[in-house]
């Protein structure tokens, strides 16, 4: 429906690096566009997104390293440059951000999540995410994550329950064009 679809996943047991889900959904967003139009939704920014994004370096030639700063500052700038790039992206085609299995994700792509939420809610951008509730504990950084959000007058919590058999007879029928045996379901 004209929606560009952005999708990360976090994992339980692989080592993946900080910020995971944003750089498999930037990356696959850095994939399918040319260089000119990349460059110029990035900005002055690029180098900073190229830092987690590698592929980046490659997409466009000759872009500078970024400025060495403290720690807590390249973050901040870091947020603020993948913000600016999909407000800028998304005006050309809204995006949808989906984020899987967030219960697992580092504390750092939760932050960014955190910041992201609270800066595009004028911008066509769409975000989901996903997450087990019995695994994230009081003191889980995505329960902080979530009370932030609520405070957001777009934010909606949507608790999904399992299947039913019947609903996952109904879904197989669906899906093969065939209605499953009861034992199958």
């Amino acid at each position: 429906r004209g929606t560009r679809v952005l999708r990360g996943r976090c994992y339980e047991d692989l080592d993946t690096p900080p910020y995971w889900p944003w750089v498999q959904a930037v990356a696959s967003y850095v994939r399918d566009c040319d260089s000119e139009r990349l460059r110029s939704e990035m900005g002055a920014g690029a180098s900073d997104i190229a830092e987690i994004v590698p592929d980046l370096w490659a997409k466009l030639p000759g872009l500078e390293p970024p400025a060495t700063l403290e720690p807590e500052q390249a973050r901040i700038r870091l947020f603020d440059s993948i913000v600016a790039f999909l407000k800028t992206a998304s005006r050309a085609q809204p995006i949808m951000l989906v984020f899987d299995n967030l219960h697992w994700a580092d504390t750092s792509s939760l932050l960014l999540l955190e910041f992201a939420s609270h800066e595009i809610v004028d911008a066509p951008i769409f975000t989901v995410g996903t997450f087990r509730d019995t695994e994230a504990s009081l003191d889980h950084p995505l329960s902080h994550l979530l009370g932030e959000l609520t405070k957001e007058a777009n934010f909606q919590h949507m608790q999904l329950s399992g299947l039913t058999q019947d609903d996952v007879s109904i879904m197989i029928e669906v899906m093969s064009g065939t209605k499953p045996p009861r034992s199958l379901a």
